[in-house]
Protein backbone atom coordinates (compact mmCIF):
# COMPACT_ATOMS: atom_id res chain seq x y z
CA UNK A 1 0.00 0.00 0.00
CA UNK A 2 0.93 3.39 -1.29
CA UNK A 3 1.66 5.63 1.95
CA UNK A 4 1.68 9.64 1.52
CA UNK A 5 4.91 11.95 2.98
CA UNK A 6 4.22 15.55 2.04
CA UNK A 7 6.87 17.16 2.60
CA UNK A 8 6.95 20.92 3.58
CA UNK A 9 9.61 21.03 0.47
CA UNK A 10 9.79 25.04 1.52
CA UNK A 11 13.17 23.14 3.43
CA UNK A 12 14.23 20.52 1.55
CA UNK A 13 13.81 21.48 -2.18
CA UNK A 14 14.71 25.63 -1.53
CA UNK A 15 17.77 24.47 -0.04
CA UNK A 16 18.74 23.00 -3.41
CA UNK A 17 17.24 25.83 -5.88
CA UNK A 18 19.31 27.41 -8.65
CA UNK A 19 18.27 30.44 -10.44
CA UNK A 20 17.70 29.82 -14.60
CA UNK A 21 15.63 32.32 -16.06
CA UNK A 22 13.44 35.23 -14.42
CA UNK A 23 10.25 36.11 -16.95
CA UNK A 24 9.23 40.11 -18.16
CA UNK A 25 6.83 41.31 -14.97
CA UNK A 26 3.29 41.64 -15.00
CA UNK A 27 2.44 45.56 -14.70
CA UNK A 28 -1.15 45.69 -12.90
CA UNK A 29 -2.75 48.35 -11.32
CA UNK A 30 -0.46 51.88 -9.62
CA UNK A 31 2.42 50.05 -11.55
CA UNK A 32 2.56 47.47 -9.34
CA UNK A 33 4.04 44.20 -10.50
CA UNK A 34 4.26 40.32 -10.22
CA UNK A 35 7.96 38.76 -11.40
CA UNK A 36 7.87 34.97 -11.62
CA UNK A 37 11.36 33.74 -10.96
CA UNK A 38 12.41 30.26 -12.21
CA UNK A 39 13.74 27.58 -10.41
CA UNK A 40 14.66 23.93 -10.99
CA UNK A 41 14.97 20.83 -8.35
CA UNK A 42 17.48 19.00 -8.58
CA UNK A 43 16.02 15.82 -6.24
CA UNK A 44 13.10 14.98 -7.40
CA UNK A 45 13.34 16.58 -10.48
CA UNK A 46 11.13 19.90 -10.54
CA UNK A 47 10.99 22.53 -12.74
CA UNK A 48 8.73 25.92 -11.43
CA UNK A 49 8.83 29.75 -10.72
CA UNK A 50 8.69 31.45 -7.56
CA UNK A 51 6.07 34.82 -7.57
CA UNK A 52 7.32 38.24 -6.27
CA UNK A 53 5.25 40.99 -5.77
CA UNK A 54 6.34 44.70 -5.73
CA UNK A 55 5.00 47.91 -4.58
CA UNK A 56 6.52 51.45 -3.65
CA UNK A 57 9.80 49.99 -4.03
CA UNK A 58 8.55 47.30 -1.70
CA UNK A 59 8.90 43.24 -3.01
CA UNK A 60 7.82 40.22 -1.37
CA UNK A 61 7.40 36.91 -2.63
CA UNK A 62 3.53 35.51 -3.03
CA UNK A 63 3.79 31.99 -2.36
CA UNK A 64 5.92 29.84 0.27
CA UNK A 65 9.09 28.89 -0.76
CA UNK A 66 8.13 25.72 -2.00
CA UNK A 67 5.17 26.78 -4.29
CA UNK A 68 5.61 27.07 -7.67
CA UNK A 69 3.62 29.39 -9.83
CA UNK A 70 3.25 31.37 -13.18
CA UNK A 71 0.65 33.80 -14.97
CA UNK A 72 0.36 34.57 -18.43
CA UNK A 73 -0.24 38.43 -19.56
CA UNK A 74 -3.72 37.91 -20.30
CA UNK A 75 -4.74 36.69 -17.05
CA UNK A 76 -4.56 40.62 -15.99
CA UNK A 77 -8.21 42.00 -15.36
CA UNK A 78 -8.50 44.75 -17.62
CA UNK A 79 -8.86 47.40 -14.92
CA UNK A 80 -5.43 45.74 -13.91
CA UNK A 81 -6.49 44.94 -10.22
CA UNK A 82 -6.43 41.22 -10.40
CA UNK A 83 -4.18 38.76 -11.61
CA UNK A 84 -4.55 34.83 -12.25
CA UNK A 85 -1.97 32.65 -11.81
CA UNK A 86 -1.53 28.79 -11.73
CA UNK A 87 0.45 27.37 -8.17
CA UNK A 88 2.12 24.55 -7.45
CA UNK A 89 2.53 22.65 -3.76
CA UNK A 90 5.15 19.95 -4.56
CA UNK A 91 5.70 16.90 -2.58
CA UNK A 92 6.62 12.96 -2.74
CA UNK A 93 4.89 9.89 -2.69
CA UNK A 94 6.43 6.68 -0.97
CA UNK A 95 6.37 4.04 -3.20
CA UNK A 96 5.55 0.17 -1.89
CA UNK A 97 9.39 -0.25 -1.98
CA UNK A 98 10.13 2.98 -0.38
CA UNK A 99 10.98 4.92 -3.53
CA UNK A 100 10.37 8.64 -3.96
CA UNK A 101 7.49 9.88 -6.34
CA UNK A 102 6.83 13.12 -6.91
CA UNK A 103 3.91 14.30 -6.69
CA UNK A 104 1.81 17.87 -7.28
CA UNK A 105 -1.21 19.54 -6.61
CA UNK A 106 -2.41 22.49 -8.46
CA UNK A 107 -4.68 25.48 -7.56
CA UNK A 108 -5.64 28.70 -9.73
CA UNK A 109 -5.03 31.81 -7.39
CA UNK A 110 -6.21 35.27 -7.58
CA UNK A 111 -3.63 37.90 -6.80
CA UNK A 112 -4.82 41.37 -5.91
CA UNK A 113 -2.09 43.85 -7.74
CA UNK A 114 -2.87 46.86 -5.12
CA UNK A 115 -1.79 45.07 -2.43
CA UNK A 116 -0.01 41.60 -2.72
CA UNK A 117 -2.79 39.88 -1.27
CA UNK A 118 -4.07 36.07 -2.46
CA UNK A 119 -7.44 36.93 -2.44
CA UNK A 120 -8.65 33.45 -3.28
CA UNK A 121 -8.24 30.01 -4.91
CA UNK A 122 -10.02 27.51 -6.84
CA UNK A 123 -9.61 24.39 -9.35
CA UNK A 124 -6.42 24.97 -11.11
CA UNK A 125 -8.28 24.38 -14.78
CA UNK A 126 -10.80 27.59 -13.58
CA UNK A 127 -7.57 29.58 -14.88
CA UNK A 128 -8.52 28.17 -18.47
CA UNK A 129 -11.16 31.30 -19.34
CA UNK A 130 -10.97 34.88 -19.77
CA UNK A 131 -12.01 37.75 -18.58
CA UNK A 132 -15.38 39.53 -19.59
CA UNK A 133 -14.56 42.90 -18.23
CA UNK A 134 -13.56 42.35 -14.82
CA UNK A 135 -15.33 39.01 -14.24
CA UNK A 136 -13.10 36.26 -14.72
CA UNK A 137 -15.11 32.80 -16.94
CA UNK A 138 -13.81 29.74 -16.97
CA UNK A 139 -14.17 27.07 -20.03
CA UNK A 140 -16.51 25.19 -17.72
CA UNK A 141 -19.12 28.47 -17.36
CA UNK A 142 -17.69 29.25 -13.26
CA UNK A 143 -17.97 32.98 -12.82
CA UNK A 144 -15.61 34.78 -10.73
CA UNK A 145 -16.33 38.25 -8.91
CA UNK A 146 -12.57 38.67 -6.67
CA UNK A 147 -13.22 39.17 -3.13
CA UNK A 148 -11.32 38.26 -0.36
CA UNK A 149 -12.10 34.64 0.88
CA UNK A 150 -8.47 33.83 2.47
CA UNK A 151 -9.30 33.13 6.30
CA UNK A 152 -8.37 35.63 8.61
CA UNK A 153 -5.97 35.23 11.68
CA UNK A 154 -9.53 35.60 14.00
CA UNK A 155 -10.64 32.78 12.41
CA UNK A 156 -7.49 30.62 12.16
CA UNK A 157 -7.13 31.16 16.58
CA UNK A 158 -10.75 30.38 16.87
CA UNK A 159 -9.93 26.99 14.72
CA UNK A 160 -6.44 26.66 16.28
CA UNK A 161 -7.24 27.63 20.02
CA UNK A 162 -8.55 24.45 21.01
CA UNK A 163 -6.21 22.18 20.29
CA UNK A 164 -3.72 20.70 22.95
CA UNK A 165 -0.77 19.95 23.31
CA UNK A 166 1.10 22.99 21.96
CA UNK A 167 2.50 20.71 19.23
CA UNK A 168 -0.24 19.87 17.54
CA UNK A 169 -1.75 23.25 17.53
CA UNK A 170 1.65 25.03 16.24
CA UNK A 171 1.83 22.44 13.53
CA UNK A 172 -2.09 22.86 12.45
CA UNK A 173 -1.32 26.84 12.39
CA UNK A 174 2.03 25.90 10.29
CA UNK A 175 -0.01 23.90 8.15
CA UNK A 176 -2.89 26.46 7.55
CA UNK A 177 -0.07 28.94 6.70
CA UNK A 178 2.09 26.95 4.26
CA UNK A 179 0.92 28.11 0.95
CA UNK A 180 0.80 31.80 0.88
CA UNK A 181 4.02 33.77 2.10
CA UNK A 182 3.62 35.95 5.40
CA UNK A 183 4.55 38.96 3.86
CA UNK A 184 1.33 38.30 1.02
CA UNK A 185 -1.02 36.78 4.12
CA UNK A 186 -0.72 40.04 5.95
CA UNK A 187 -1.10 41.88 2.61
CA UNK A 188 -4.74 40.55 2.89
CA UNK A 189 -5.37 40.75 6.13
CA UNK A 190 -3.23 44.68 7.50
CA UNK A 191 -1.62 44.12 10.77
CA UNK A 192 -3.26 47.60 11.55
CA UNK A 193 -6.77 45.27 11.40
CA UNK A 194 -5.07 42.46 13.52
CA UNK A 195 -2.57 43.69 16.33
CA UNK A 196 -3.94 40.75 18.90
CA UNK A 197 -4.81 38.45 16.29
CA UNK A 198 -1.30 38.25 15.09
CA UNK A 199 0.36 38.78 18.76
CA UNK A 200 -1.65 35.65 19.42
CA UNK A 201 -0.92 33.95 16.57
CA UNK A 202 3.18 34.05 16.84
CA UNK A 203 3.24 33.45 20.45
CA UNK A 204 1.40 29.84 19.72
CA UNK A 205 4.26 29.74 16.85
CA UNK A 206 6.93 30.37 19.52
CA UNK A 207 5.57 28.39 21.93
CA UNK A 208 6.47 25.43 19.90
CA UNK A 209 9.75 26.57 18.53
CA UNK A 210 8.41 27.71 15.03
CA UNK A 211 10.26 31.71 16.22
CA UNK A 212 11.11 31.87 12.63
CA UNK A 213 7.39 32.34 11.41
CA UNK A 214 6.57 34.15 14.67
CA UNK A 215 8.73 37.03 14.18
CA UNK A 216 7.27 37.44 10.48
CA UNK A 217 3.82 38.25 12.03
CA UNK A 218 5.59 40.06 15.44
CA UNK A 219 7.41 42.50 12.80
CA UNK A 220 4.22 42.89 11.08
CA UNK A 221 3.05 43.83 14.20
CA UNK A 222 5.68 45.92 15.09
CA UNK A 223 5.49 48.28 11.85
CA UNK A 224 2.40 48.91 13.53
CA UNK A 225 3.76 49.75 17.10
CA UNK A 226 5.82 49.16 19.85
CA UNK A 227 3.56 47.33 22.34
CA UNK A 228 5.04 46.20 25.59
CA UNK A 229 4.22 42.26 25.37
CA UNK A 230 5.25 42.39 21.68
CA UNK A 231 8.29 43.92 22.57
CA UNK A 232 8.92 40.25 25.04
CA UNK A 233 7.42 38.24 22.42
CA UNK A 234 9.88 39.33 19.85
CA UNK A 235 12.95 39.07 22.62
CA UNK A 236 12.28 35.39 23.24
CA UNK A 237 11.49 34.64 19.51
CA UNK A 238 15.14 36.60 19.03
CA UNK A 239 17.04 34.37 21.84
CA UNK A 240 15.56 31.19 20.34
CA UNK A 241 16.83 31.39 17.34
CA UNK A 242 20.17 32.74 19.07
CA UNK A 243 20.18 36.05 17.97
CA UNK A 244 20.94 37.09 21.75
CA UNK A 245 22.21 40.35 21.09
CA UNK A 246 19.31 41.46 18.65
CA UNK A 247 17.22 39.28 21.69
CA UNK A 248 18.68 41.48 24.81
CA UNK A 249 17.52 44.70 23.81
CA UNK A 250 14.36 43.80 23.23
CA UNK A 251 14.42 42.51 27.12
CA UNK A 252 15.74 45.94 27.86
CA UNK A 253 12.91 47.81 26.21
CA UNK A 254 10.08 45.78 28.28
CA UNK A 255 11.94 45.75 30.99
CA UNK A 256 12.21 49.75 30.81
CA UNK A 257 8.43 49.76 29.84
CA UNK A 258 7.41 47.37 32.50
CA UNK A 259 8.98 49.48 35.26
CA UNK A 260 7.93 52.49 33.87
CA UNK A 261 4.66 51.77 33.95
CA UNK A 262 4.85 50.17 37.83
CA UNK A 263 4.80 46.61 36.79
CA UNK A 264 8.71 45.88 37.90
CA UNK A 265 7.16 42.99 39.90
CA UNK A 266 5.62 41.43 36.78
CA UNK A 267 8.75 41.10 35.02
CA UNK A 268 9.80 37.12 34.43
CA UNK A 269 12.57 35.56 35.92
CA UNK A 270 13.59 34.66 32.28
CA UNK A 271 14.37 38.30 31.33
CA UNK A 272 16.23 39.26 34.35
CA UNK A 273 18.96 36.38 33.92
CA UNK A 274 19.07 37.03 30.19
CA UNK A 275 19.57 41.04 30.44
CA UNK A 276 21.73 40.33 33.60
CA UNK A 277 23.78 38.23 31.18
CA UNK A 278 24.20 41.19 28.88
CA UNK A 279 25.76 43.52 32.01
CA UNK A 280 28.05 40.59 32.82
CA UNK A 281 29.08 40.79 29.12
CA UNK A 282 29.38 44.64 28.95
Amino acid sequence: MTSFKWMLMICSLFSATNVFAVDPPIVGAAGNTVTFQAKKWTSPVVESTTAWFTANGKTFPLFHAGIGAQASPEWLSPNKKFLLATAVEYGVVIGENGEEIATSQGHCDVISMETGCVLAESYERFCEGKWVGNQWVSEEGGVLNPVLETESPKDLLKNASSIEPAQSRAESLEWSLSFLSPESYMACHPPAQNVQAYNDLGFYLAEDGRDELALKFYRGVEAVGKRTVLMLNIADSLWGLDRKDEAQRYYNQYRDAMSADGKAQKIPQRVIERTAHQGMKN
